[in-house]
């Protein structure tokens, strides 16, 4: 059994560095190359919600094949999957803390003015628009380490949901002839 959970541990250590490697290039191509391109954000945005489930499906199916001979268990699949998720959180809350401390620190403190700029863009009506501009600028803004940790837990709990999910097409049936 100790072997088994080592394996789940190690094999998600594999994917969740995959996975997180895919959304942090994904986030780094829609916030620095094509942080004004509106196509191709969209198409970044689509890409990045097909990778997680591309990612635990392969990457669960294959450690099925690997490691438990075709044999997981829903509670083996689950874990694999929120550890895959757990892992890859770590990659993209280092690489969120780097790009808001170190690359572009007025980032955060933007995205207020941003919001508004969207709002009204949007023609939305000048008393919303005003109720929101005040509550943003009595609002303080979080820091690269409160967004990164922000991130880290948020991607871990998007991870578990989507791997109670997933982990249901992983379940074997009991053989009952024996």
């Amino acid at each position: 059994m100790a072997e088994k959970k080592e394996n789940i541990i190690t094999h998600s250590m594999y994917s969740g560095l995959i996975l997180g490697g895919l959304l942090v290039v994904r986030d780094f191509l829609s916030l620095v190359v094509f942080n004004s391109n509106t196509f191709m954000i969209l198409l970044l945005s689509v890409v990045g919600f097909v990778i997680p489930f591309f990612c635990i499906f392969y990457f669960t199916k294959k450690f099925d094949k690997e490691v438990l001979n075709g044999s997981i268990s829903y509670a083996s699949a689950l874990s694999y999957g929120f550890y895959m998720f757990f892992f890859a959180a770590m990659i993209i809350a280092l690489f969120s803390f780097i790009y808001f401390q170190y690359i572009n620190p007025d980032y955060l403190a933007q995205q207020g003015d941003t919001f508004i700029n969207l709002l009204k863009q949007l023609n939305i009506e000048e008393e919303t628009i005003n109720k929101y501009e005040s509550l943003l600028t009595n609002t303080e803004t979080p820091t690269a380490a409160n967004a990164a940790i922000s991130s880290l837990w948020s991607f871990a709990f998007l991870g578990l949901i989507i791997s109670l999910f997933t982990s249901l097409f992983f379940r074997k049936k009991k053989n009952n002839a024996q």
